[in-house]
């Protein structure tokens, strides 16, 4: 997935190692399964999935008295557990337990490290007890034999794991959907016995599905799914995609969707319509929703359409085009065609998307989209339909007409043209999930913004720039919206119910010069930074995930630590 900033971090990774191999056995070492935390209820608001709920939107609206104005390490840190050199899945809080996806680039294992004392590259699930950060237990996961093309050097787990019940679901860097028990070993081998690591602080292991055994998929440099459970089904976006060449796909006939048996891992259904149009990888998530009375599981694509099926069955509900119909897929900036990073939300009967690309692929022009499907329209309901026509070269001519089947409700995005515009678009390419929360929606971008849209009718409200990528997602709670950046600055700004336009780029686009536009444009961004603002937090490692709040904790997980605060 990410080449650049990935091959930066890899240089990176040994400062960690020099941090101290020793240090990190000494308190990571395999110890008796009896010294294992006891099994423990759930708390009233354990964050037990990527999106807190199915329906995946990024809001908590039960905890209270959060700070915003704190230091990592001061008064109210409880506790810092170490990770590998990245990590983007998680955190999860249940029961008792957090769960991470991580590297092997701190071992809590000495078997972990070669002759020459390095750690060796492996996908590593962190389980650390929630009150104290004592760590429990982890699931080690080889690197693939066929290297960088499936399983990225570096990555580890890119999964946000699931947590039910007793069970914690998640996809491996192997492409394998794993299902195992939430106590490790602690209470002795209760799923398969042919695990290869067994130590007391290893996983046990319930079942384990291989993708690229069963079913042919060609993950493209990683796999990252966090899996969405409805009643007894499992459902995963597998990660098929483009070999090294970024043209050819080896697999278009394996599936990109499947359902499979919670309890067994048996494969019940599964889809591969994105077929021969995957532009690249596939590493959204699939959501729940029921609206206008259909009950329905909602798949984003690799060729940049949402297709929504019947939970059970896979019979296609409706599809809709996130994209223009004449948008080219171009590798970089320069393309118009975009796929799914971030997930989709179903808030209030309505779907809320944006589209993205690989973020090695840097910004470009993109859209984020509302949608309100209804229980009467099926197959297309993209807003236009293609057309083709013979241009003067004979060749085909590409164009749209209205869809008289459309249930899109709004589209943020497209060209920026009013003079002085710092850019020509109005919304970039984003890997991120938005929240939804009285009547409006924040939506962070690659390129560091954070828009704040109106639910309803899309009209754009305010913008803040972090100056800074954005890898993870706006987290609303008590009346304040969490946003990290790949900077380590965790930006802590207020929810405002009124809603007031501010917009730069209109108070200047009269100006006589463009020196002129830009002082009435930060003129507008700084009323917005003294009206939102509430604090800027700096961590010391980029953050490439959502910070959450979970049982009166706020969790911040940066590349190499996960901080747990309190937050009154």
């Amino acid at each position: 997935m990410p080449r650049t900033l990935t091959k930066q971090l890899i240089l990176g990774s040994a400062a960690v190692v020099a941090f101290g191999l020793a240090a990190v056995f000494s308190i990571g070492s395999p110890t008796s399964a009896e010294s294992q935390a006891a099994p423990t209820a759930a708390g009233p608001s354990d964050h037990v999935m990527m999106g807190g709920t199915i329906f995946r939107n990024m809001i908590n609206t039960i905890d209270k008295g959060i700070a915003d104005k704190f230091a990592p390490e001061g008064d109210q840190l409880l506790w810092k557990a170490s990770l590998g050199s990245r990590a983007y899945g998680g955190p999860v809080i249940a029961g008792g337990k957090i769960f991470v996806g991580t590297n092997n680039e701190q071992p809590r294992n000495k078997r972990d490290v070669d002759k020459n004392g390095q750690p060796i590259d492996r996908g590593i699930l962190m389980c650390f007890e929630e009150k104290t950060g004592r760590f429990l237990w982890q699931a080690v996961h080889d690197k693939l034999p066929s290297g960088l093309v499936h399983d990225w050097p570096k990555e580890g787990i890119c999964s946000t794991p699931l947590v039910e019940n007793d069970r914690v679901y998640y996809v491996s860097n192997r492409c394998t959907v794993v299902c195992a028990d939430v106590e490790g070993f602690a209470n002795g081998n209760q799923g398969i016995e042919t695990e290869k690591y067994k130590d007391p602080t290893d996983a046990d292991i319930i079942w384990e599905y291989d993708m690229m055994k069963e079913l042919n998929v060609f993950p493209h440099n990683m796999s990252a799914c966090s899996p969405l459970i409805v009643g007894d089904i499992l459902y995963i976006v597998t990660a098929n995609g483009v070999d090294e060449g970024h043209i050819n796909i080896p697999s278009p006939e394996a599936p990109s969707f499947i359902a499979l048996d919670k309890k067994t891992g048996k494969l019940l259904w599964k889809s591969a319509a994105p077929g021969k149009n995957i532009m690249h990888g596939q590493w959204s998530n699939p959501v729940y929703a029921e609206i206008d009375g259909v009950r329905q599981v909602i798949f984003p694509g690799g060729d940049g359409w949402l297709r929504s099926y019947v939970p059970e069955t896979g019979e296609e509900l409706w599809r809709f085009d996130c994209n223009p119909k004449d948008a080219v897929y171009e590798l970089g900036g320069t393309g118009t065609r975009n796929d799914f990073i971030g997930t989709p939300v179903v808030a209030n009967g309505k779907i809320y998307i944006g589209v993205g690309q690989d973020p090695e692929h840097s910004t470009g022009i993109a859209n984020f989209f509302c949608i309100a499907p209804k229980k009467d329209k099926r197959g297309d309901i993209s807003k236009y339909l293609e057309t083709r026509e013979k241009g003067p070269d004979g060749k085909d001519k590409i164009g749209e007409k209205p869809n008289p089947n459309s249930c899109e409700l709004w589209r943020y995005g497209g060209v920026e043209d009013r003079n002085h515009a710092p850019r020509d678009f109005k919304f970039g390419r984003t890997m991120s999930t938005a929240c939804v929360i009285d009547g409006l929606v924040y939506i962070s971008e690659l390129q560091g913004f954070l828009h704040c849209l109106d639910a309803e009718t899309g009209k754009h409200y305010w913008y803040y720039d972090t100056k800074a990528s954005i890898w993870g997602s706006p987290y609303y709670v008590d009346g304040k919206v969490f946003l990290a950046t790949d900077s380590g600055d965790l930006f802590i700004f207020k929810h405002d119910k009124d809603k007031m336009v501010y917009d730069p780029i209109e108070a200047g686009k009269n100006a006589a010069t463009q020196k002129e536009a830009r002082a009435r444009q930060r003129e507008v961004q700084k009323k917005v930074e003294e009206r939102f603002l509430l604090s800027k937090v700096e961590f010391d490692a980029p953050i490439r995930s959502t910070p959450v709040v979970a049982n009166g904790v706020l969790y911040v997980m940066t590349e190499k630590t996960l901080y747990a605060l309190k937050t009154k």
